[in-house]
């Protein structure tokens, strides 16, 4: 992750970088739930974006989730990323782009957050990773189809995206029927997700697992593989899934259109 003096420099580009925000809702009309509004708020918080990728990334991954991100969350991310157009939906800080091969990737990005937006964009332009002006951003609530402009995409990508948003998993994973409308024929979908339920959390992952929930940054307590698995299997032909720790991994293509 890149330390405050970097993402100082980064904000100071985004004012000379030309602007390709899509903003696909009103804020104030957007049919956003407060849950919803309130995971993504929490992104706003500029010393959370600085120790995200060391946090939640390296240390809770490994030692809450038991899932070590480059040894695998990080490579299933880049097996499953085509070359084309590449939707990245709940950006984070951009860790999984930045540290993939994206030549000739075109990349657009989807959060309800426009810091999140921003510092990704800034980030993946300052590593070279693709080109200011190439690359999209659409300030979006993804329980919502994709805006009318957007491309039919190679892949699409959702990292610890689908514990975060409210409600059960037959509500979370909604978002498909409208997601692969927006996939190419032979594109693919892949994700990763925290478990809460069917799997074994240590101390420690309990511990985040109580204040995630509390503080509304997760609703996952009742997520479990087996509901995600059914899902996703009602909306593509082919679905790989594995679960590594309390991590629940999947790749999905061949939507059922």
């Amino acid at each position: 992750m890149a330390t405050t003096s970097t993402l100082t420099q980064r904000s100071t580009m985004t004012s000379a970088m030309p602007k390709t925000t899509i903003r696909a809702e009103s804020p104030s009309k957007a049919p956003t739930s407060e849950a919803s509004a309130r995971g993504a708020a929490i992104y706003s918080q500029s010393w959370l974006l600085v120790i995200y990728d060391w946090w939640v990334l390296g240390i809770v991954s490994t030692y809450a989730w038991a899932c070590s991100v480059p040894d695998y969350t990080l490579p299933w991310f880049r097996n499953n990323v085509r070359k084309g157009q590449h939707l990245d939906i709940g950006v984070g800080t951009g860790y999984y782009l930045a540290k993939s091969d994206l030549t000739g990737v075109q990349v657009t990005l989807a959060d309800l957050n426009q810091d999140a937006l921003d510092a990704t964009k800034n980030r993946l332009v300052a590593e070279g990773k693709v080109r200011a002006e190439d690359t999209k951003c659409i300030l979006h609530d993804i329980t919502r189809p994709l805006p009318a402009s957007c491309p039919k995409f190679n892949s699409m990508s959702l990292y610890y995206l689908l514990h975060c948003m409210p409600g059960p998993v037959p509500a979370k994973t909604a978002i498909f029927s409208h997601l692969k409308h927006s996939l190419t024929p032979d594109g693919v979908i892949s994700g990763a997700s925290i478990l809460g339920k069917d799997v074994q959390h240590n101390l420690f992952g309990r511990i985040i697992m109580y204040f995630g929930n509390r503080g509304g940054m997760f609703d996952n307590q009742a997520d479990n593989s087996a509901d995600f698995d059914e899902a996703l299997r009602e909306h593509f032909d082919d679905v790989e899934t594995q679960v590594r720790g309390a991590i629940f991994l999947w790749r999905a293509s061949k939507p059922k259109v």
